[in-house]
């Protein structure tokens, strides 16, 4: 047995040429191979009858499959000579390009890993910078509020005392909620000689870090490291600025900031619930943290941190474990001018990489596939051997499966010759068909038959269009069975065209008999319903009508008993002289609950008619309606002197009536319960719109109302004042919520006691 170098096949089925020596004769080499250049070659084992095995040879690497163990060889070509190697070095040699391959591989993507984390964060960093230089400017907008309030009160505070206390209440409900828990003034020998909520008054403070900074300092404002109080253990952020007297210091002003209501206001800038906003000291204490704020409370940045070394910037970017709960974060920072106070936002690396993951670990594991490939490609030889049993198998298989599959869908898979019209169907469209493979004709012609004849002229009108205009063919019909049941089928297609003409159609058919039954019972399940929906809103507006009526009648049965006591009363008035004053005041309040339970009725009724009136929408000037019922209510009183305010221009869609009752009632309140108010003000105008709604308010400074009660506003009966106060039946609210609701809108109030109230409404800007 010998090996022969061949040239290339001229053809796929030529014969092979020996290539020869320079003397003309066959150069055969035994059990060795010779290459010369670097061309590609072929090796032909010759057997005694001149025909053998051949192999493709590469350049540098030549393999022969299936030879014998003792000449199994590789061939590694190196232009000018051969490598012989063995079964077990081409392992190794496998083995080891592989682990090369396979290492350089995983060091690339570790380094494009790296380098990628290391872009992610960076961009991190300036993010976290930026949202530290916003939250800087919300942060110095709120201190330049407090030092503004320290100010005034001060000033006050130097020139009555006692004003100074009123003013401190006022400023202090200017503040953002619960962020200040109290203000505070200290003497010059450092004790607390006042407090807004009596808290630590006679407190000797003199030794305190802020206040020996207030009093050595100069006129500005100190911020202080976090105190906790004595008197119930919070946090709190002392803040103040010094008293001067006649040139000489007399002592401090402290607002007291709650550490934990600063940290939830830093809390709102934090993007993930592991990112973190603190609040920093312009040497290192903590001042408040969004997450953590008790844990974190008397604790110091460490002096490495880049904001407290010297000569540092106004802003930057660094990454660290955070001081309280040591997770990895990347920090950005903004220093405040004048007080150095330091804004710090740390994003966690975790979700800084969250957007990322997902590509990460497809670098991952497109690395493993490809390291995977380079691992196969070493089995490659034996993959191949077993590929066509394997192939045959996986076949055999996914037929099987496909023909389950389409069995318990009951969907069958068809093909359409258009030139001879015949069919080829799968085995679960026979099923679906009810037909014999083999014994039935399968002919278009034929199929068509089994139609049913009410579906049959649009099936073939759709089937007919569909090839007309070469798109997907979509129809659902009826088929008849051979033993005389009828299906319900739902068929799609999809045409292959030759040079622009359909020449075959391929499609699904799928059984939906039960799908079709159980829609035709839900549409049974609709009608009835309907029909019931329809007798039950017989049976409502029968109801309304006798609620109606019901409703007229008691009004008249309590009127006459109502007009007789009245009556009475009135005779028995002018026999008072023979009354004593107690029985005259009692005759009194006879008349005004008699008066009262008239007035109710008469609003209870009016209220049931509006609830049922139709509306009617259309464009509705309501300055110009305002200020008509701002005529009728100043009739009531022509010597009042009220300042009114109606904003001119304000339009929107209501219905004219039912907008005017609304405005009757929210103005006719504004005049009554500013009646009290030494320099009334009402005032109507428009604050805005949004979704196609406007909001209009009626606003006034009259009484006023507890904002704890506001949830009874609007209920029939309630009433927040005393009839001796204000008079009233506690309908006109509502009255105007139904209203307002009935217009698609809402109505919502404000107030504070002594101070006022508001009342927002929103109607459609334009029609529906």
């Amino acid at each position: 047995m010998a090996w022969v170098v061949c040239s290339p096949p001229r053809s796929r089925r030529g014969s092979w040429r020996l290539r020869r020596d320079a003397h003309g004769a066959a150069r055969s080499v035994d059990e060795r191979l010779f290459l010369s250049g670097s061309g590609m070659c072929v090796v032909r084992e010759l057997r005694g009858d001149g025909m053998g095995n051949s192999v493709l040879a590469l350049p540098g690497l030549l393999y022969k499959e299936a030879l014998p163990q003792s000449l199994r060889w590789v061939f590694a070509c190196t232009g000018v000579g051969f490598v012989k190697l063995n079964g077990r070095s081409v392992l190794l040699w496998v083995l080891l390009f592989t682990a090369v391959a396979v290492a350089m591989l995983w060091g690339l993507n570790q380094r494009s890993q790296n380098e990628w984390r290391a872009e992610v964060f960076e961009r991190a960093g300036l993010r976290s910078m930026q949202l530290a230089d916003a939250m800087a400017g919300q942060v110095g907008a709120e201190l330049a509020l407090m030092d503004h309030t320290l100010l005034d009160v001060r000033e006050t505070w130097l020139r009555e005392p006692e004003a100074g206390q009123a003013l401190a209440a006022q400023k202090l409900n200017f503040l953002p909620d619960g962020l200040v828990s109290h203000l505070s003034v200290v003497n010059a020998e450092g004790q607390v000689v006042y407090s807004s909520r009596n808290i630590d008054v006679g407190l000797d403070i003199k030794d305190r870090p802020h206040f020996a900074a207030v009093h050595s300092g100069s006129d500005h404002m100190v911020v202080g490291n976090p105190l906790q109080s004595s008197a119930n253990g919070a946090w709190l952020i002392p803040v103040g600025r010094p008293l001067y007297r006649d040139g000489q210091f007399a002592g401090a002003i402290y607002l007291l900031i709650s550490a934990e209501r600063m940290g939830q206001r830093l809390g709102r800038l934090a993007l993930d619930k592991k990112d973190i906003v603190v609040l920093l000291n312009f040497d290192g204490p903590v001042l408040a943290r969004s997450v953590d704020n008790a844990a974190a409370m008397g604790q110091v940045a460490p002096k490495d941190r880049p904001f407290l070394q010297e000569g540092a910037a106004v802003s930057g970017t660094y990454r660290q474990n955070s001081l309280v709960d040591t997770v990895p974060r990347v920090f950005g920072w903004h220093r405040l001018a004048g007080n150095g106070i330091l804004i710090v936002v740390g994003l966690a690396e975790s979700s800084v990489l969250a957007p990322v993951v997902s590509s990460l670990n497809r670098s991952f594991w497109l690395t493993g596939l490809l390291s995977g490939v380079l691992l196969a490609g070493g089995l490659a030889v034996a993959w191949l051997l077993r590929r066509e049993e394997r192939t045959g198998q996986a076949l055999r298989e996914s037929a099987r499966q496909l023909e389950d599959a389409q069995r318990m869908a009951k969907l069958g898979h068809w093909s359409l010759d258009l030139r001879t019209r015949d069919f080829i169907w799968s085995d679960e469209v026979y099923r679906i068909m009810g037909m014999q493979q083999g014994s039935d004709s399968s002919a278009y012609k034929d199929i068509l038959k089994r139609v049913h004849p009410e579906d049959r002229a649009g099936f073939e009108e759709k089937f007919e269009q569909a090839i007309k205009s070469g798109v997907k063919m979509d129809v659902a019909h009826r088929v008849l069975l051979p033993d005389g049941g009828v299906k319900h089928v739902h068929a799609l297609g999809i045409f292959e065209l030759e040079n622009g003409e359909p020449v075959r159609c391929q499609g699904t058919v799928q059984d939906i008999t039960e799908v079709r039954s159980a829609q035709l019972a839900l549409e049974a399940m609709n009608e009835e319903l309907e029909a019931r929906v329809a007798a039950r809103t017989s049976e409502l507006g029968a109801l309304n009508n006798e609620l109606e009526a019901f409703a007229y009648s008691v009004s008249h049965d309590l009127r006459t008993p109502l007009r007789s006591i009245h009556g009475f009363a009135t005779l028995l008035e002018e026999e008072a002289e023979t009354l004593s004053s107690e029985g005259r005041a009692h005759l009194r309040r006879i008349q005004d609950g008699a008066r009262r339970m008239g007035l109710l009725i008469t609003d209870l009724l009016t209220m049931a008619h509006q609830s049922r009136a139709v509306v009617h929408l259309q464009q509705v000037n309501l300055s110009e309606l305002a200020q008509a019922v701002v005529v009728d209510i100043a009739r009531e009183d022509p010597q009042r002197a009220v300042v009114w305010t109606i904003a001119p221009g304000m339009s929107a869609m209501a219905d004219p009536v039912l907008m005017r009752v609304v405005l009757q009632n929210l103005l006719g309140n504004a005049w009554k319960y500013t009646s009290q108010t030494p320099q009334p003000k009402i005032v109507f105008e428009r604050v805005g719109h949004t979704g196609g709604m406007v909001e209009f308010c009626v606003c006034d400074n009259g009484a006023g109302f507890d904002m704890a009660y506001v949830d009874q506003l609007f209920k029939p009966f309630k009433r927040l004042h005393a009839h001796h106060e204000f008079e009233g039946s506690g309908i006109g609210l509502a009255s105007v919520q139904r209203l307002i609701q009935r217009h698609g809108g809402t109505v919502r109030a404000e107030g504070a006691v002594g101070q006022g109230a508001a009342f927002y409404f929103t109607v459609p800007l334009t029609s529906p």
